[in-house]
């Protein structure tokens, strides 16, 4: 039976096999594998990577994703890759959905020998995957003029999603390091929000304030559980929980985000329909995280998903409502909720197969989340503006009362005239109601001193906040210097401000030399440490005021000097690529510690703009063309653009 077996592999599957090979010898940056794969559903699990290599009714897929909704099934899918150069390939494999929980891959030679097998998934440790990424990642090697098959074979309780793609190991970390760099913003929002509102809380005593810091940190652990985060640097040996932790969270989401709403729209106050429905919403969300350890997790997950959406539509509802009534404070709320209505209806509509997943819908909750968050801290504020002006209006209404004593208290003297025993009587009262109207002055100044000063103390904890968040959105977190988008924005008004002053302006490209060897051979760790102490050298060297510095991208950084000519530039740039060449860097190879130093080319771009004669846009690309001559010329030096004024 087994020479039978043989025999059809060697003579039949060739033939059966129609797959169009994937060209992996001249990759540049990716390829998206979706729409160039065949499946097969297996129902029961149980076939096998031998059986399915005689199956010649593999299913083609021609989409942009492979999705198929929740499912328990498994499903099998195979390409097949050729290396046409002369050279051995080495390139990374990618499924980039982290939730995924058993995950089997069969490499085949091209003789449909089977030549390696992997087992993956989040029911498996995280340090037990050879690459450690938060996404399933493995090292794709195959020789000059030689093909593969491969098949993976998937099986899970989370949303069939299977986006797979061959990556150049040098553009999968460029690419994901912006990823990082998006998600470190986004949960340092959170972080930031969680902070604020738990000190004011713990100042005003409003439980408003405590249910939305337990929203926004549940809804911050549900996007990392999704994404991979938590699995990868909180518990990456916690694989049962690892599943349970995206109900839980997303649990702790409903019932929080209910909580909040019910209690900051104040609905005990003659809505107590809308009250119970949230009860209600609460009931149902701390039901499912008991039920956690009892229930398979893709009807749990496919009930809460329907649960949230009802609970978002719930809440926007309400809040129109609320605003409709003229419950000022209910715009700002409204508003907030509107956008993860529409962030959490397309993560649904993704899990659930109806749109396709691609980064705007995976990110859509993310990026909903955030503007939600923010825009519920001004909701916040905004309610204690609104007791603000109600206390006012009491304190209106006091005064009011108090002109009608006095209005009485005239009529009180007119009588007085008319008998001394009823003006002496008079006289009493009118004595005691100036002693209360003193007493009641003195409360009121007392009570609008301290409102003036809680006012004064949350305005400015808010400016303090918003000024941290413009201050973090442009720098660059690694390196502690300005980011891209601020550079981008301050050089165009560097050059127009120098154009139309006719001052002098300068602008350098610096670049770490050979430094994807620094990451390949000592680490990211050390190529990370090599960027700061870069970094600090420049800050060192480059302190006017005026003068910007930024990461530009990468290794790469950028200096603006106004008021500088290029002698002058030239002198700095010699001084940064002196300093830059004493750097001594630290790094463990094989045990032994060893020390090295960098080094650092340098293109400068310098004159008085003339209008019309040249752009912000073309003098950082002359600066850039310098740079790319200095490294030609053999790297570690500075060269002055040729457009320069000599």
């Amino acid at each position: 039976m087994h020479y039978i077996i043989a025999i059809l592999l060697l003579v039949w599957i060739p033939f059966t096999i129609a797959l169009e090979p994937v060209e992996v010898g001249d990759l540049t940056i990716s390829y998206s594998l979706n729409d160039h794969v065949e499946y097969i559903i297996d129902p029961l699990g149980e076939r096998n990577a031998e059986q399915l290599l005689l199956e010649n009714h593999w299913l083609s897929h021609n989409k942009e994703t492979l999705s198929f909704g929740y499912t328990s099934d498994t499903y099998w899918f195979r390409f097949k890759i050729n290396n046409n150069s002369a050279d051995n390939k080495s390139h990374l494999f990618e499924i980039s959905y982290p939730v995924l929980d058993d995950i089997q891959i069969f490499v085949h030679d091209k003789n449909l020998k089977l030549i390696r097998k992997i087992h993956l998934g989040d029911k498996m440790p995280f340090y037990e995957r050879e690459v450690q990424h938060r996404n399933f990642l493995v090292p794709l090697e195959i020789a000059a003029n030689e093909s593969q098959m491969w098949m993976v074979r998937v099986k899970t309780s989370s949303a069939m999603q299977v986006p797979m793609a061959i990556w150049k190991e040098r553009s999968l970390f460029v690419t994901d390091q912006a990823k990082i760099m998006g998600m470190g913003l986004y949960y340092g929002i959170m972080l930031i929000m969680i902070l604020y509102n738990l000190v004011v809380f713990f100042s005003v005593r409003e439980k408003s304030y405590l249910f939305y810091v337990f929203y926004v940190a549940s809804m911050a652990g549900f996007l990392a559980s999704l994404q991979g985060l938590n699995f990868q640097y909180v518990w990456p040996m916690a694989t049962n929980w690892n599943d349970s932790s995206i109900v839980v969270m997303l649990s702790g989401v409903v019932m929080f985000g209910s909580l909040f709403a019910r209690n900051f729209l104040a609905l005990y106050k003659g809505h107590r329909t809308l009250y119970n429905l949230f009860g209600l919403a609460v009931f149902l969300a701390v039901s499912i995280i008991i039920l956690v350890n009892f229930v398979p997790y893709y009807l749990l997950i496919k009930a809460l998903i329907g649960l949230a959406c009802l609970v978002i539509f719930l809440v926007t509802f309400t809040g129109i409502l609320r605003w409709s009534q003229g419950f000022s404070p209910a715009r700002f709320f409204t508003i907030a909720w509107s956008s993860m209505l529409l962030g959490g209806a397309i993560l649904a509509l993704n899990k659930f197969n109806i749109i396709p997943r691609n980064y705007f819908t995976e990110n859509a909750v993310q990026l909903g989340s955030a503007i939600e968050v923010i825009l519920l801290s001004f909701a916040l504020a905004d309610r204690l503006n609104q007791e603000k002006r109600e206390r006012y209006e009491a304190q209106v209404q006091a005064l009011g009362l108090e002109r009608t004593a006095s209005n009485a208290q005239v009529e009180a003297l007119a009588q007085e005239r008319n008998a001394r025993k009823a003006q002496e009587k008079a006289l009493v009262h009118e004595r005691e109601a100036r002693e209360a109207q003193a007493r009641a002055l003195e409360i009121q100044r007392k009570a609008n001193e301290t409102l003036e000063d809680k006012v004064r103390e949350r305005t400015n904890e808010l400016e303090l906040v918003n000024k941290k968040l413009a201050e973090l959105s442009t720098t660059d977190a690694l390196t502690g210097v300005r980011n891209r988008r601020y550079f981008d924005e301050a050089f165009d008004f560097e050059y127009n401000r120098a154009m139309r002053g006719r001052e002098q302006l300068a602008i350098l490209m610096l670049d770490i030399d050979y430094f994807k060897k620094v990451n390949d051979k000592y680490g990211h760790q050390v190529g990370d440490e090599a960027l700061r102490k870069v970094a600090s050298v420049l800050r060192k060297i480059v302190h006017r005021t005026t003068d910007l510095i930024a990461r530009y991208g990468g290794e790469e950084f950028a200096i603006v000097l106004p008021a500088t000519d290029v002698e002058g530039a030239f002198m700095v740039a010699e001084k940064i690529r002196t300093e830059v060449g004493e750097i001594q860097l630290k790094a463990n190879v094989e045990g032994k510690e060893i020390t090295f130093s960098i080094t650092m080319s340098i293109g400068i771009m310098g004159d008085a703009p003339k209008v019309g004669a040249s752009s912000a846009e073309s003098w950082l690309k002359e600066a850039d063309d310098a740079l790319y001559t200095a490294k030609e010329e053999g790297r570690n030096r500075v060269v002055i653009s040729n457009a320069c004024a000599t």
